[in-house]
């Protein structure tokens, strides 16, 4: 169970995505980012040098954190929508042969006021702080 499940009863949108992947064929350079445990998983959409993100409680912030080589920072935008959190960035990976897309969302309980999210993104590690409150507990 994940941090955000265990935290607010949220569902995970990591194993929600992991349980629909024989379902959906995603575009090769698609990567699906979204909240996990700090557990080890192996994804199967995640362009080469990245990881799946690993979340940690840091007192009243959540910080989502992966390592996400070939982004352009330029490209990169995180925006609060209600009670979600898009993320969209591109790039290319290292080897400049294949396209990345990052176009993903993150529900949070409904109410929860995400304006306060602020990003970082440096040396190919994209850094994600959700101040906790803002969040709503369900």
């Amino acid at each position: 169970m994940s941090f955000l499940k265990k935290l607010f009863g949220t569902t995970d949108a990591v194993e929600d995505a992991r349980e629909r992947a024989p379902e959906d064929e995603a575009p090769v350079g698609t990567a699906a980012v979204t909240v996990a445990t700090t557990k080890t998983r192996t994804p199967t959409n995640l362009p080469s040098g990245w990881a799946s993100p690993t979340t940690r409680d840091e007192g009243d912030t959540v910080v989502l954190e992966m390592q996400a080589p070939g982004l352009d920072p330029e490209t990169l935008a995180v925006e609060p929508q209600g009670s979600k959190l898009h993320i969209r960035a591109g790039g290319q990976s290292a080897d400049g042969h294949q396209k990345i897309s990052l176009d993903e969302s993150l529900s949070f309980p409904e109410g929860s006021d995400l304006s306060g999210v602020t990003t970082d993104y440096n040396g190919g590690r994209l850094v994600i702080r959700i101040p906790k409150s803002g969040l709503k507990h369900s």
